[in-house]
């Protein structure tokens, strides 16, 4: 079975055929060297999943034959990680890994304490965390990119979740986040949605707190060790992966 994955922006099943164009096919051509009769995945972004076999391999684009679907296995929960905007690079590795893990929706949050010009400079990076988020979904095979939302301040992010569950990580106290995870009520597995809000690096505003509070989220702790912002989210959203994502 192939181990090769590449994106189709929509994928038409009653083709059978599609083609591959752009940087896709860039990359199946000339740095996975795929050639024709072999087998490889696609998917796009509503979380479509096929098999299908190269056809032939052009100058710009690759044809390829839909074999047959396949699905992908994506977390339980539908998770929504808000992360208050950090330095650039930190800010990259956790939109990769959250892809990796399964997040659903990632929106880059304004807060208080955001560092100055990250809310400028995070505008320009959401094309480049799009494109992260794709290449993270392509190694991890899963079923369907992680979406990037636009740059959202605290206020609106909080006031505009709807998921079952509602979490923050905060700095003041709150629920072992652990604890949280492993007892849900009664016999129930864990929530359909939840949303996650981590960061930033210097903690959040006390107004912050109780704004985040009144829309209905519970504050949730990693225990008494201090870690960076980056590490905090990935292990949070490891761990509701784990507990939530069966």
């Amino acid at each position: 079975m192939t181990s090769k994955q590449f994106f189709i922006e929509r994928i038409d099943p009653s083709g059978p055929r599609v083609w591959l164009e752009g940087a896709e096919h860039h990359h199946l051509a000339r740095v996975a060297r795929i050639r024709p009769g072999q087998e490889i995945w696609i998917f796009d972004r509503s979380g479509a999943r096929y098999l299908a076999e190269v056809e032939s391999v052009g100058k710009d684009r690759s044809r390829l034959r839909i074999l047959g679907p396949s699905a992908a296995e994506e977390p339980g929960v539908a998770l929504t990680l808000g992360q208050a905007l950090i330095k650039p690079a930190n800010m990259d590795l956790v939109v990769h890994k959250a892809a990796e893990l399964g997040v659903r929706l990632f929106i880059p949050v304004i807060s208080d304490r955001s560092q100055g010009g990250l809310a400028e400079s995070g505008a320009k990076k959401v094309e480049r965390w799009n494109k992260i988020a794709l290449e993270a979904a392509k190694q991890s095979r899963r079923g369907a990119p992680t979406t990037i939302g636009p740059l959202t301040p605290l206020r609106d992010f909080a006031s505009g979740r709807t998921e079952g569950r509602r979490l923050y990580l905060s700095e003041n106290g709150g629920r072992l986040l652990g604890e949280v995870l492993s007892s849900p009520a009664g016999s129930d597995p864990g929530p359909a949605s939840a949303a996650l809000l981590t960061g930033p690096e210097g903690g959040w505003a006390d107004s912050e707190e109780a704004c985040l509070k009144d829309a209905g989220f519970t504050a949730v702790s990693l225990g008494r060790t201090v870690l960076k912002a980056e590490t905090a989210t990935i292990v949070a959203v490891g761990m509701i992966a784990h507990f939530w994502g069966g």
